[in-house]
């Protein structure tokens, strides 16, 4: 089974507290993924106040980390922007691959730490546009939010409330959120869905924040 991840990482300025576990975690996650069965391959963009394509559809084994130079938050959340970008562009990319090689999931995981104050793309556009990918193209969104409530913040973008994970804005909570979403990608490698996060997924966010 073939699988395609496209990651949609918020570096505003406010996520400079959890930087080195942002690093961290989401280079754990890329080491996890390169376990596991099925081909999976890997887009990854950066969003602040713009939106960065960082790269696209590497193959796991070949997908670059993060490190200090690549990832530098500072400025304000155009997560509406990032989002339009990263699906359009996607589908785009997906449209252009032979049906033989196309995958056959395509899992969407954002994470970001504050509401959208940036963007110039409205916010039923975004809508349209999950809704539009979930129903007619079988995509799966997973939200990953701080400092906010993340099954809200999802549903009123589109998603599944049980596609979205309240992350503690600590180190703990970002790299549970991490090592959570890469387990429900494993699941989905496996069985054609993520499935959603589990108790077992906030469980460990509470005990984050309560550390």
């Amino acid at each position: 089974m073939r699988t395609h991840v496209t990651f949609v990482l918020d570096s505003s300025g406010s996520m400079s507290k959890i930087r080195d576990d942002t690093i961290g975690g989401f280079n754990e996650f890329l080491a996890d993924q390169q376990k596991g069965e099925g081909e999976v391959t890997v887009t990854l963009y950066d969003f602040n106040t713009g939106v960065e394509s960082v790269y696209h559809g590497k193959a796991i084994a070949n997908a670059p980390e993060l490190d200090e130079k690549t990832y530098t938050p500072g400025g304000r959340t155009a997560l509406h922007d990032a989002l339009a970008t990263a699906i359009t562009e996607t589908d785009r990319r997906i449209e252009k691959t032979p049906a033989g090689i196309r995958p056959e999931n395509v899992i969407v995981v954002t994470l970001t730490d504050g509401k959208e104050n940036a963007s110039e793309t409205p916010h039923d556009r975004v809508h349209e546009l999950v809704e539009g990918h979930r129903e007619e193209h079988d995509w799966e969104f997973l939200f990953i939010g701080a400092n906010q409530d993340a099954a809200l913040a999802a549903t009123g973008l589109g998603m599944d409330a049980d596609r979205s994970l309240d992350m503690n804005h600590s180190g703990e909570g970002t790299h549970a959120a991490y090592q959570s979403t890469s387990e429900r990608l494993h699941h989905a490698r496996r069985e054609g869905t993520t499935g959603g996060y589990e108790k077992e997924d906030r469980r460990r966010q509470q005990e984050a924040d309560s550390s």
